[in-house]
Formats: structure tokens, C-alpha cells, sequence
């Protein structure tokens, strides 16, 4: 399930993401990256759309901010999530920097030790 937030100037902490189970990569158990919740950008709040935009963030350009109108403005992709909750095409496109959520913390894992009386 998907949380919706919408985008305000003074923006509330929200609550943190579901972060998805650990997985295996490079014969090592990594975490995986933490999701995050559906956002939605009014249309004065993002660049080349018509009326409010609902986006699960997939990528934002922390490095880069681009000034434009007087305002600065980060390169954002996301996947678009339509009125009934569901998946669209992948987006990118301009979102004021002001808008744009913080980034959600990784968490690490808890791992159990294995001892060696534990059967596998």
C-alpha cells in the first residue's frame, strides 16, 4: 500500500518508508534500498505538466540544482501513479527544490547469528 503526501512549502516529517527484506549480491547479504511513499506535485510545483502529478520517486539529482524562474529546481524520475493507486510510465522531469522530499534513511538489517548448533 502506498502512503500519499502531498507537497506543502513547510513540509511535515512523514512517516518513515517500508524498507523492502535484505538480499543477496556479490556472495554478500545486503539490504535492500528503502522505497519511497507516493508524493503529489501541484502543477505550479513541477516543470511542462498540466494540473498535479502523483510520483513515486525513483532517482532525484542532489548535485545539480537548476535555477530557473527565479527558483531553484532539481532533475527528478519517478513512476507516475494514476488516481486508482496504480503503476504509469516512468517520468522525468523538474520538481522545485522546495517541494522535493529529503531522501529516506537506509536502514541496516537485523541479522541473526547462526550458531553452530542451529540447523540451517
Amino acid at each position: 500500500m502506498t502512503e500519499l503526501v502531498r507537497c506543502h512549502r513547510q513540509q511535515r516529517p512523514a512517516r518513515p518508508p517500508q524498507t523492502q527484506g535484505p538480499h543477496v549480491r556479490g556472495n554478500r547479504l545486503r539490504p535492500s534500498g528503502p522505497s519511497w511513499p507516493v508524493y503529489e506535485f501541484a502543477e505550479t510545483d513541477y516543470c511542462y505538466g498540466i494540473g498535479p502529478i502523483r510520483l513515486r520517486l525513483e532517482w532525484v539529482n542532489w548535485a545539480k540544482p537548476i535555477p530557473h524562474e527565479g527558483d531553484y529546481w532539481l532533475a527528478v524520475r519517478g513512476v507516475v501513479i494514476d488516481r486508482y493507486g496504480c503503476d504509469g510510465a516512468v517520468r522525468e522531469m523538474l520538481v522545485r527544490a522546495a517541494c522535493v522530499p529529503i531522501p529516506p534513511v537506509p536502514r541496516r538489517p537485523r541479522l541473526r547469528v547462526l550458531r553452530s548448533s542451529t540447523p540451517v
